[in-house]
């Protein structure tokens, strides 16, 4: 109960004697306004403070008054054991808390809400009923995030996400830090959590055990098969005359990608303008469900029959549900080109940020792009046979 002092009028306090203690509202906004309106018409609403002068609720008009130049302001005295209920009531249909403002508070309730209810539990015959008393529930912390959700405006499963933000970016400020602030100067609660989520996935992904080398299953997979180019293949001005040996289309959809494959697995497929179409078809045979394409434009200019092409793309697939952690990687990669069928180390980079996993696979391989990936040359024949087995 609360025992408000003064009803019938209201009685003023000197400014420099009000103590501002623990507070949760750490941003009072921009209070200019506010002052205007009081220099207008006058406080509506006397702060409110405990007998011993501590502030309860009204930081942002204290600020304002200051502001002005008072030297009193008028108070309401409230006897109130937690201040932190005063000031949640007080201002949660004001200015909105920030997401760590909400989880401050969850986290000073907590205990005063289960010593409540142990209490009360206390009350009603202690932690073993008997045969005919009533059983009392005690006030878990679900139950006390549906209260502060309930003033906040928020769900208490909101609630719940915004603490597990906090919780990670306390434990680990490097890592989650930067979640957590964008959280609060957003106000966006459920995207910074789907960050957190993936953040955490990536990182068990990472941490697991490498499969065997040469074997799988991989969880990332990236293919540059040896698309066939017999169109003046033996004219001796062709520039374009590749190095390896070729493979016809069918050829490559019937090579055992699927079997070195994680359940959950992202497919990097990689193929020119000429067999765009093709890829498409490869894919289905593998198993893999196309999402997206990635163009990587060179800055030199390479052969052609009715364009001179410059970009080569690679096809982002999928089976099951794999992991992605997207940044800023976007759909077009700018980068200079290599010796012939050689792809940008900048590519790999992508891959490794992109797409989480303790080893990568590189198939058809013109060089290694790296001690985490595990790769397949020129022998790359020999190396299936010896995977199908």
């Amino acid at each position: 109960m609360l025992d408000v002092t003064n009803r019938d009028e209201t009685p003023t306090r000197p400014i420099d004697s009000i103590k501002i203690g623990n507070r949760h509202r750490h941003d009072l906004g921009n209070v200019g306004p506010l002052a205007a309106s009081i220099a207008d018409v006058g406080l509506l609403h006397p702060i409110v403070i405990r007998p011993d002068n501590i502030l309860i609720a009204g930081a942002r008009r204290l600020a304002a008054c200051k502001q002005l130049g008072w030297t009193n302001i008028p108070v309401t005295t409230v006897n109130l054991d937690q201040i932190v209920r005063g000031e949640f009531a007080e201002n949660a249909h004001r200015k909105d808390f920030l997401p760590s403002e909400i989880d401050a508070i969850r986290r000073a309730l907590e205990p005063v809400e289960r010593a409540a209810a142990k209490e009360r539990q206390r009350e009603h015959g202690g932690t073993a009923p008997g045969k005919h008393s009533r059983k009392v529930s005690t006030s878990d912390a679900g139950q006390t995030r549906d209260k502060v959700g309930a003033f906040a405006g928020v769900s208490g499963r909101q609630v719940k996400k915004i603490a597990d933000v906090v919780d990670a970016a306390k434990a680990d400020p490097g890592k989650y830090g930067k979640l957590k602030e964008d959280m609060d100067q957003t106000g966006r609660v459920d995207g910074v959590f789907r960050k957190l989520k993936v953040l955490r996935q990536a990182e068990a992904i990472r941490n697991e055990p490498p499969p065997l080398p040469n074997r799988g299953p991989y969880r990332v997979i990236v293919v540059d098969p040896a698309w066939p180019y017999y169109l003046r293949r033996y004219d001796p001005s062709n520039r374009g005359a590749c190095e390896y040996p070729l493979m016809s289309v069918e050829e490559i959809c019937v090579l055992p990608v699927s079997s070195l494959a994680h359940e959950d697995c992202i497919l990097w497929l990689w193929t020119t303008n000429l067999h765009l179409p093709n890829a498409f078809k490869v894919l289905d045979a593998w198993g893999f469900e196309y999402k997206t394409m990635l163009t990587w434009a060179k800055n030199h200019i390479g052969t052609g029959d009715w364009l001179r092409g410059q970009t080569e793309h690679v096809l982002m697939a999928v089976r099951g549900k794999p992991t992605v952690y997207l940044t800023n990687q976007t759909t077009l990669l700018m980068t200079p080109g290599g010796k012939h069928s050689e792809k940008p180390a900048e590519f790999f980079t992508m891959v490794e940020k992109l797409c989480p996993a303790p080893r990568y696979a590189y198939l058809f391989a013109r060089r290694s792009p790296g001690e985490k990936w595990d790769n397949h040359g020129d022998e790359v024949m020999k190396a299936w046979d010896k995977a199908a087995e």
